[in-house]
C-alpha cells in the first residue's frame, strides 16, 4: 500500500508541475508579451487569482494523493445547507474548469509555436540535393555503361570487327569530305576575294579620266575595264557553279551500312574510339565524385531528418504529458463530481416529504432546501456533461497523440536505419558497382585483346597455309617448268637425232657426189687429154684402127642373144 501510494504522490506532484508551471508561463505571457492579442491579455488577467481557487488548491497539492483528491473535491461538491455557499462553491468549479481548458489551449498554443517549421524547407533540401546529386550520378555512369553493353553486343554477336571497319571506313570518308568541303571553302574564298579586288580595280580604271579628270575615262582605261567585266562575268558564272557545288555537297558521308541493326552500337563504339584515353579517365573520376557526393550528401541531409524527427520526437512527448496529465486532473473531477451526485442525491432523499405529521413552517424549509439541492444537482450534472465530454476529447486526443508518437518512433527507426546501413549499404552497393563498371571494361579490353590476338593468329594461319600451297605451287611449277623443259628438250633431241639423219645422209650424199665428181673430173681429164691429143691422134691414124675394132663389139652389145 505504501508503494502504491508513493507512486500515486509522485504522478501527482508530476501533474502538479505541469500545472504550476502552466501558471506560471501564464502570468509570464502576461506581463511581458507586448504583442499579445487584447483577448489573450484579457484570459490571462480572469486567472490571475487563480491560485485562490478552491479546486485548484486541492487538484495542485503536492501533500494529497489522486484518491485523496478526489474525495476533497466531492465533498467541496456536495451540497450543504448553505445555497450561497454551495453556489460559491460550483461557480470555483465552473471557473476551475474553464481555468484547465484555458491552459490546455495555451498548452496546445505551446506546442504548436514550437512546430518545426523547417520541414518543408528541409523536404525541399533533400528533394534537391539527393535527387541533383543521384541524376548526377546516372548522367555520368549512364554513358560508360552504354558503351560496355555496346561493346558486349557487338562482341556477343561477333560483328566487333566489321563495325570497327565500318567507323574507320566512316572516319576516311568524313576526312575525304571534310577535306573536299575546305577545299571548296578556300576556292570560295580565293574567288570571292579576286572578284573583290577586280571590282576595286573597275571603280579606280573608272576614275581614269582625261582633261586633269573632267573629261571621260581614258580609252585605255576603257578597254581595261571591258577586259575586266567580261572577266567578272565569266568568275560570276565560275561562282554560281561553285556555290552550287558546296550545297550540292553531303555534311556527312552518304555510305550506307550494311549493319544497320547495330546503329546504336556502332554510335557507342564510336564514341569509345573519337574521346581520347585522358578524356576517359576525366569521365571515371568525375562517376567517382559524383557516387562519393551522392553517399555524403545523403548522409548529411538524412542526419539532418533525423534531427527533425528526434526534436519532433520531444515535442509529441511533451504533447503526450501534457495531454495525460490533463486526463488525470479531469478524471479526479469526474469521480468527485460522480461521488458528489451520489451524495447529492442521498441528501435529496432525506428532504423527502415528512407526512401528515410535518409543518407548513417545515414544508416550506424542506422543500427550499430540496430546491436548492436540486439546483445544485442540476448544476453540477450540466458541469459533469462538460467534464464528461472534455474528457472524452483528451482521451481520443491521447489516441491520437499515442498514433502520432508511434509514427513518428517508426520514422525515426527507419531514419536511423538510413543513416547508418540504409547509406552504408548504398555506399557498398556504389563501389560494387563502380567496380563492376570497370571490371567490365577491363574484361572487354582483355575479350578484345584476345580476339584481336585469335584474328592475327588466324590472318598469320591464313597466310602461312596460302605460303606453304603458294610454295608448293611453285615446286608444281618448277615442275611444270622443268617438265616444259625437258619436252623441249626432247623435241630438240629428236631435231638433233633428225638433223644428225639429214647430215649423215647429206654428207653420204656429198660423200657419193665428191666421189662422183673425182671420178668425172678424172673423166673429164682425161677426156680434156683427149681433146689435146685428138689432132695429133688423128693426125697420126690411131682412130681408124680403134673405129675399126670397135665395130664388132657394139653389134655384139645391140644383139646380146645373137638376133
Amino acid at each position: 500500500m505504501s508503494s502504491n501510494s508513493s507512486k500515486k504522490r509522485k504522478q501527482s506532484n508530476e501533474m502538479n508541475n505541469v500545472l504550476e508551471q502552466a501558471v506560471n508561463t501564464s502570468k509570464r505571457r502576461s506581463s511581458n508579451s507586448k504583442s499579445e492579442t487584447r483577448a489573450q491579455q484579457e484570459s490571462s488577467q480572469k486567472f490571475a487569482n487563480i491560485q485562490a481557487n478552491t479546486f485548484y488548491g486541492i487538484i495542485l497539492d503536492p501533500s494529497l494523493t489522486p484518491t485523496d483528491k478526489k474525495n476533497a473535491v466531492s465533498k467541496a461538491l456536495t451540497f450543504s445547507n448553505n445555497k450561497d455557499e454551495a453556489k460559491e462553491k460550483l461557480e470555483e468549479f465552473n471557473q476551475f474548469k474553464e481555468f484547465l481548458q484555458h491552459e490546455r489551449k495555451r498548452m496546445a498554443q505551446e506546442i504548436i509555436s514550437l512546430t518545426d517549421t523547417g520541414a518543408f524547407s528541409e523536404l525541399k533540401t533533400v528533394y534537391d540535393d539527393i535527387n541533383t546529386a543521384l541524376m548526377s550520378f546516372e548522367d555520368k555512369i549512364s554513358p560508360l555503361t552504354d558503351i560496355v553493353d555496346a561493346v558486349y553486343t557487338l562482341r556477343m554477336n561477333g560483328v566487333t570487327f566489321d563495325v570497327f571497319r565500318e567507323i574507320a571506313e566512316d572516319k576516311e570518308a568524313e576526312a575525304e569530305l571534310a577535306a573536299l568541303r575546305a577545299e571548296q571553302e578556300e576556292q570560295l574564298s580565293s574567288l570571292t576575294s579576286l572578284m573583290d579586288e577586280k571590282k576595286k580595280y573597275i571603280t579606280k580604271l573608272g576614275e581614269d579620266k582625261s582633261w586633269f579628270g573632267f573629261g571621260n575615262v581614258t580609252r585605255k582605261s576603257r578597254e581595261q575595264i571591258a577586259l575586266l567585266q567580261m572577266e567578272m562575268d565569266k568568275h560570276t558564272q565560275e561562282l554560281a557553279q561553285l556555290t552550287q557545288t558546296i550545297a550540292d555537297t553531303p555534311q556527312h558521308p552518304t555510305k550506307e551500312s550494311s549493319l544497320s541493326e547495330y546503329a546504336a552500337q556502332k554510335a557507342k563504339l564510336r564514341e569509345l574510339l573519337d574521346i581520347s584515353s585522358n578524356e576517359h579517365k576525366d569521365r571515371q573520376k568525375a562517376l567517382v565524385t559524383a557516387a562519393q557526393d551522392f553517399i555524403e550528401t545523403t548522409e548529411v541531409r538524412v542526419g539532418t531528418v533525423s534531427e527533425h524527427f528526434d526534436m519532433m520526437n520531444g515535442q509529441i512527448e511533451n504533447l503526450n504529458e501534457a495531454n495525460f496529465s490533463m486526463r488525470e486532473m479531469y478524471a479526479i473531477i469526474n469521480d468527485a463530481t460522480k461521488e458528489a451526485d451520489a451524495q447529492n442525491e442521498a441528501l435529496r432523499d432525506t428532504l423527502q416529504p415528512g407526512g401528515e405529521s410535518e409543518g407548513d413552517i417545515e414544508r416550506m424549509t424542506r422543500e427550499r432546501h430540496k430546491r436548492d439541492l436540486e439546483n445544485h444537482i442540476k448544476s453540477l450534472g450540466n458541469s459533469a456533461i462538460d467534464t464528461t465530454s472534455v474528457l472524452a476529447e483528451l482521451t481520443g486526443s491521447g489516441h491520437r497523440i499515442k498514433s502520432m508518437q508511434d509514427a513518428n518512433d517508426q520514422q525515426i527507426s527507419k531514419t536511423r536505419q538510413l543513416h547508418s546501413s540504409g547509406v552504408a549499404g548504398v555506399a557498398d552497393q556504389l563501389s560494387t558497382v563502380l567496380q563492376a563498371v570497370s571490371s567490365a571494361a577491363l574484361g572487354e579490353s582483355s575479350e578484345m585483346a584476345r580476339m584481336s590476338l585469335e584474328r592475327m593468329q588466324q590472318t598469320t594461319s591464313n597466310l602461312g597455309q596460302k605460303e606453304v600451297i603458294r610454295v608448293a605451287l611453285g615446286t608444281q611449277e618448277q615442275n611444270n617448268e622443268l617438265s616444259k623443259a625437258l619436252e623441249d628438250l626432247e623435241q630438240y633431241g629428236q631435231v638433233i637425232e633428225t638433223a644428225t639423219g639429214i647430215t649423215r645422209d647429206g654428207l653420204l650424199e656429198t660423200k657419193d657426189l665428191l666421189s662422183r665428181l673425182e671420178s668425172t673430173a678424172k673423166d673429164v681429164q682425161e677426156s680434156v687429154q683427149d681433146s689435146i691429143s685428138v689432132a695429133a691422134d688423128v693426125t697420126a691414124g690411131k682412130f681408124d684402127d680403134e673405129k675399126q675394132a670397135e665395130q664388132p663389139q657394139k653389134q655384139a652389145e645391140k644383139s646380146p642373144f645373137g638376133f
